[in-house]
């Protein structure tokens, strides 16, 4: 089985499922990210202060499935009060021509409602010579949406892989890029098999 991994030591990315075995087994994992993230910002966070951050990270991981499907999510939360911005991972056997494939993950020749989307070179140590790409849309009600997607070839793992996450608010997007990109360089590819 193959998953992506990252070294990063930021206190702002989170593992996590898609699915859980138990409500006990999300409730745990969300206790211990409480724990991390205020950890990382207060020098002794109180016990309710975890409570309340638990029951949002629960809350939230409860519902992660029926966001979007993935093979990988991570929980991006960079302040505690914040509400987290999941970033799915979703790998396929490689097919087809390269360059047509990466387009394709990171949806170049998408519709935008704001300008086209700004497609880049994105190289990483690891994951090699990829796409990374910005593309603004609407919500049927008009709300105004970004999504960041990279997209890689590599070839030593035989995968095609897509890191990618959606924003409801661009200026906060534009706060965090160079935070995400640097996540993104922090990623490989391992064969647990």
């Amino acid at each position: 089985m193959k998953l992506v991994e990252t070294d990063s030591e930021t206190l702002q990315w989170f593992p996590t499922h898609m699915r859980w075995n138990s409500n006990d087994e999300r409730e745990e994992w969300a206790e211990l990210c409480a724990l991390a993230l205020l950890s990382a910002h207060e020098k002794r966070p109180k016990r309710r202060r975890i409570k309340a951050v638990r029951q949002q990270l629960d809350s939230f991981a409860e519902v992660l499935s029926g966001l979007a499907p993935a093979d990988q999510t991570f929980l991006f939360i960079p302040l505690p009060d914040d509400v987290p911005v999941p970033a799915f991972i979703l790998m396929a056997e490689c097919e087809g021509d390269r360059e047509s494939t990466l387009r394709q993950i990171v949806q170049a020749d998408a519709e935008s409602v704001v300008r086209p989307v700004e497609v880049e070179p994105f190289a990483t140590e690891r994951l090699g010579e990829g796409l990374r790409s910005t593309r603004y849309w609407s919500t049927p009600d008009g709300q105004l949406m970004v999504t960041v997607r990279y997209g890689w070839r590599v070839e030593a793992s035989g995968v095609d892989l897509c890191f990618y996450m959606v924003w409801d608010d661009p200026g906060r997007m534009a706060a965090y890029t160079d935070i995400v990109d640097e996540f993104a360089r922090s990623l490989w590819v391992s064969d647990t098999e």
